[in-house]
């Protein structure tokens, strides 16, 4: 079965480019949204594995509606996708308990990558946010532990368990 998504960003260039590149490779998108609002209430309608949101919607932005979606969907995965590559904005979503933050900028088989990697329980985000960047896959640690506790210190050599690595 076809891994479910749903897409939300507030260009529709965007959204409609997305569900066709997602579409082609295997994805079902079930759903899209142009806002956060939007984004919640198709999330509780469609029930996706995957909710791809743009950081930077009207009305609710795309942080706290993923901060809503994981409190309230645990079968719902979120991945950010964004412009944005500053330190702050990608502690904030690993804070917030996002399973993948991927950029803009990076190509169709990263954020493909990243979306088979979150529904295998792996975390996904790129190595570093000074633009040099390369996707690093994140191997998920202890059940139940928030992706926020791999990071906590920022964005510095990280090992856990000999299974995660980060290294910018």
């Amino acid at each position: 079965m076809n891994t479910r998504v749903l897409v939300a960003d507030d260009h529709p260039v965007v959204r409609q480019g997305l569900k066709s590149l997602l579409t082609r490779e295997g994805f079902s998108v079930v759903g899209e949204a142009a806002d956060g609002r939007e984004a919640l209430r198709q999330v509780e309608a469609l029930h996706p594995e995957v909710a791809l949101l743009d950081l930077g919607m009207p009305g609710l932005n795309g942080l706290d509606a993923a901060r809503e979606i994981i409190q309230s969907s645990a079968g719902t995965k979120v991945v950010i996708l964004t412009q944005h590559t500053e330190e702050p904005y990608i502690l904030e979503a690993l804070r917030a308990g996002v399973h993948g933050y991927v950029l803009k900028s990076q190509s169709v088989s990263d954020v493909v990558q990243a979306i088979r990697d979150v529904t295998r329980g792996k975390l996904w985000a790129y190595s570093d946010p000074r633009r040099r960047v390369t996707p690093v896959p994140y191997v998920t640690v202890a059940p139940g532990s928030p992706p926020a506790r791999i990071l906590s210190r920022g964005l510095k050599r990280v090992t856990l368990r000999g299974k995660c690595h980060y290294f910018p």
